[in-house]
């Protein structure tokens, strides 16, 4: 009788080792991936709304000067405010940009820049809405509503930026 030993491992333990090495590397490289994908999307998320408010704030802080009672709105998501220097500032939404133009007298007119850029969001909607000043304190109101979106894998995410201005006369 003939006793052999091996010193080894056979060809058939050689890959199955190798198999279950690849499943456990592919398995960990797909965790690793969904992982940086989550993270992504709470940063792209993030930004999208940062942005918004930056837009919405800078807009917000320009009307501050602004007389409420006079608003014009000769366009749809077009207004121009009057300004307590005598001077007029303009807000409209055209291509799905806000845009902004501090010495206006229309909608049509030259000058006009943009606010906002739109790889990072689009603008949707203007919405501005005057209470006339009250007899009792003079105030003026605006009732303010921006309305950003912007295209995910999801499907459009918005996000609705609302302020109330009181302006005393």
């Amino acid at each position: 009788m003939l006793v052999s030993k091996s010193n080894g491992y056979s060809l058939v333990e050689v890959l199955i080792a190798a198999a279950l090495g690849s499943i456990i590397l592919i398995t960990t490289q797909q965790i690793m991936q969904w992982q940086k994908g989550a993270q992504f999307r709470a940063v792209s998320s993030a930004q999208f709304i940062l942005g918004g408010q930056a837009v919405s704030y800078q807009f917000f802080e320009s009307l501050n000067q602004t007389i409420a009672s006079s608003v014009q709105n000769p366009q749809s998501n077009c207004f121009i405010f009057p300004t307590q220097s005598g001077g007029s500032v303009g807000f409209r939404v055209r291509n799905s940009q806000l845009q902004h133009n501090p010495m206006t007298l229309d909608c049509s007119g030259y000058g006009w820049q943009s606010l906002t850029d739109k790889t990072q969001f689009e603008v949707q909607e203007l919405m501005v809405e005057t209470r006339a000043p009250s007899v009792s304190d003079g105030a003026s109101k605006l009732f303010i509503t921006l309305i950003i979106s912007r295209v995910t894998k999801n499907g459009v995410q918005e996000q609705p930026f609302k302020r109330s201005i009181t302006i005393f006369s």
